[in-house]
C-alpha cells in the first residue's frame, strides 16, 4: 500500500514538474507582452500629454496677442518718435522749443522718453540769447525688436543723427554728425515706456 501511494506521489510530483515547466514560460511570455503592452501605451500617453501641452500653450499665445496689433503698433509709436525727435532736435529758438514742447512730451509718450529727450534738447536762454543744444537733426531712425507675448513688451531703439552745437567757435574743424541711441521697453498693455538708456555713439568732423 505505501508503495503503491509512493508511486502515486511520484506520479503527480512528475505531472506537476512538468505542468510548471510547460505554464512557467507561458506566465514569463505574458508578462513579458504586458510590460511591453503597458509600456507602448505610457509613450502614447506621454506623447498626447506632450502634443497637447504644445497645442495649450499654443492657443494661450494665440490669445494673448490677437487683440494686439504689433504692425499697427509699430508704425504708430515710430511715427509719433519721429516727428517728435525731428521737432526736439530742430528748434533753435527757447520760444520754438516751448510752443512744441507739449506736442513733444505728448508724441514721446510723457514718461521715461519724454524726459530723456527733452533733457537732451532743451533750449535754455541766457542774458536774451537762446543756446540751443542741436543745430538740426540729420536723422532719426526708429527700430524694433522681438515683441515678449508673456511680458506685453516690445523693445525700442531709436537712432538719432544731428548737428552738435560747437561750443568753441575757435575751434579748425567742426562736428558735422553725433549719433545718440535711445533705448527702452515699450508696454503695449500699459502703453508705457521703461528705464531709457542713452548712448552717445560717434562724432564725424567735417
Amino acid at each position: 500500500m505505501k508503495k503503491v501511494l509512493m508511486v502515486i506521489l511520484g506520479v503527480i510530483n512528475v505531472f506537476l514538474l512538468v505542468l510548471t515547466l510547460v505554464i512557467y514560460p507561458r506566465q514569463i511570455k505574458a508578462t513579458k507582452q504586458a510590460i511591453s503592452e503597458n509600456n507602448a501605451k505610457i509613450e502614447n500617453y506621454q506623447a498626447n500629454a506632450n502634443n497637447l501641452t504644445v497645442k495649450g500653450y499654443q492657443k494661450v499665445i494665440r490669445n494673448k496677442v490677437k487683440n494686439i496689433d504689433i504692425d499697427n503698433i509699430e508704425n504708430t509709436l515710430r511715427n509719433n518718435y519721429s516727428q517728435a525727435i525731428t521737432e526736439a532736435y530742430n528748434a533753435k529758438t527757447e520760444d520754438e522749443y516751448k510752443a512744441k514742447e507739449n506736442d513733444i512730451a505728448t508724441k514721446l509718450g510723457s514718461n521715461h522718453l519724454a524726459s530723456k529727450v527733452m533733457f537732451q534738447t532743451v533750449i535754455q536762454k541766457i542774458n536774451g540769447k537762446d543756446y540751443p543744444k542741436s543745430n538740426g537733426l540729420n536723422s532719426v531712425s526708429v527700430s524694433f525688436g522681438k515683441f515678449d507675448v508673456d511680458k506685453y513688451t516690445l523693445p525700442v531703439n531709436i537712432l538719432v543723427d544731428y548737428k552738435p552745437v560747437v561750443e568753441d567757435e575757435s575751434a579748425t574743424q567742426q562736428v558735422s554728425s553725433k549719433k545718440v541711441m535711445y533705448s527702452f521697453n515699450y508696454n503695449t498693455k500699459t502703453q508705457l515706456d521703461g528705464t531709457v538708456t542713452f548712448t552717445e555713439l560717434v562724432s564725424v568732423d567735417k
